[in-house]
């Protein structure tokens, strides 16, 4: 036979399971629109970080170049950017393929 203690632990231990069993629930709700607001995101966050990569890259660029004696407008200074990009794609590269090691 149940005594009335036991009961009410009962009550209470269910009334605790219901509150942990809302409170996950909630958690898994806002953690989905959280993964759909990332994902949804993703490639604007992309497209911004390239334009901001594509501005730091011309700015180095105009910085060596003009170091170097081109001119910025100047043929010698296309053929000074188009070398700046070549050795960056060669120690791209090369990273990548140290890292397959």
């Amino acid at each position: 036979m149940r005594s009335a203690s036991d009961s009410r632990g009962m009550i209470h231990f269910r009334r605790i399971y219901d509150l942990v069993e809302q409170g996950l629930l909630a958690l898994g709700i806002v953690m989905g629109l959280v993964a759909i607001w990332a994902i949804l995101n993703i490639p604007q966050a992309r497209e911004t970080f390239a334009g901001i990569r594509a501005q730091e890259i011309s700015e180095e660029n105009r910085h060596y170049c003009e170091k170097w004696g081109r001119k910025a407008g100047t043929h010698e200074y296309t053929l000074c950017t188009i070398d700046l990009y070549e050795i960056r794609a060669n120690q791209t590269k090369r990273i990548s393929d140290d890292m397959i090691f």
